[in-house]
């Protein structure tokens, strides 16, 4: 039981003629009795307001959000809608969409493992594609800005999500080891040679991509996603573990008698070399310090 005050009501402004009508200035305006409406607690400064509610609305687009562990690839948390009573629908693991400059990473990898550095210098210009008889020409362009830069290195190019440098490294380092690296990461299975699919147009899940970036995260390693952590049988003995990672000395009898601190081995596969994993993640660091995500920074923690 609580209430909901006029700042849980200040954002239901009713639409008038396709634009926003005035801010609410009494519940009375928004609710009246025997309404049945969607509430959730009220914050302040982070913190819920105790007995207070603000009103809530069914979205028209549901959306997906996948939390996982990037060392054991443990999901830890998973969103596939707004409502399993609506629509059973998984948009985390069902739902393929196009990525699009969330892919580039995947593109810079692949050129920083041949190759390039985060200073190598690439044009940011023009570009014109023929793509056959009768389907005229593809000229990419930079999302952000339209305009272009000329020379600019790849940490500015990533940073700034610059579509025409993405182009041209697919062009120089070509879109058939894109593919292996996307095969390698588990966002698609197959990639056609196909450039705009560099820029992200091919079409994924959100599980798939976070498995990628958690790859980039960890230093490089396979991860698998799994909802299962183990599992035991009535007498407590594990038959099933999804971490295969060996544990030497975490068996180690008794208590502590100076002997060796466990010691964690790790045979997965390298999935990218550690060096390329740590150069990729401190140049998408500057995509949140300096680049496209600047507003992630609030968040107040390293964030890549």
């Amino acid at each position: 039981t609580g209430i909901v005050t006029v700042d849980g009501v200040r954002w239901a402004r009713a639409a008038q003629g396709g634009t926003k009508g005035k801010t609410p200035t009494a519940v009375s305006q928004v609710l009246q009795p025997g309404d049945v409406i969607y509430a959730d607690p009220l914050y302040k400064d982070g913190q819920p307001v105790e007995g207070q509610y603000r009103l809530r609305q069914i979205p028209e687009v549901s959306g997906a959000m996948v939390v996982m562990d990037p060392w054991t690839g443990r999901v830890l948390a998973m969103v596939g809608g707004f409502s399993f009573d609506q629509s059973q629908f998984n948009r985390a693991t069902q739902a393929y969409r196009q990525p699009g400059s969330s892919f580039k990473p995947i593109v810079y990898s692949a050129a920083l493992d041949n190759g390039y550095t985060p200073s190598t210098v690439v044009l940011d210009a023009p570009i014109e594609i023929d793509q056959g008889q009768g389907a005229g020409v593809w000229r990419p362009e930079n999302f952000s800005s339209g305009k272009f830069q000329g020379p600019v290195t790849l940490r500015n190019a990533l940073r700034q999500s610059l579509n025409t440098v993405t182009v041209r490294l697919a062009q120089d380092i070509g879109m058939p080891l894109i593919g292996e690296y996307a095969r390698r990461f588990g966002v698609y299975d197959e990639l056609p040679n196909y450039l705009s699919y560099a820029l992200g147009a091919g079409e994924t899940t959100a599980m798939r991509m976070v498995t990628a970036y958690s790859m980039l995260a960890n230093g490089g390693r396979r991860v698998k996603p799994t909802l299962i952590d183990r599992i035991q049988d009535r007498y407590g003995h594990t038959i099933f573990k999804h971490d295969q990672r060996e544990c030497r000395g975490c068996d180690a009898p008794g208590g502590w008698k100076n002997q060796p601190e466990p010691q964690l081995i790790d045979r997965r596969e390298q999935v990218l070399d550690s060096m390329t994993a740590y150069q990729i993640t401190e140049l998408m660091e500057g995509v949140v310090q300096a680049g496209t995500a600047t507003v992630v920074r609030d968040v107040g923690k390293p964030v890549a």
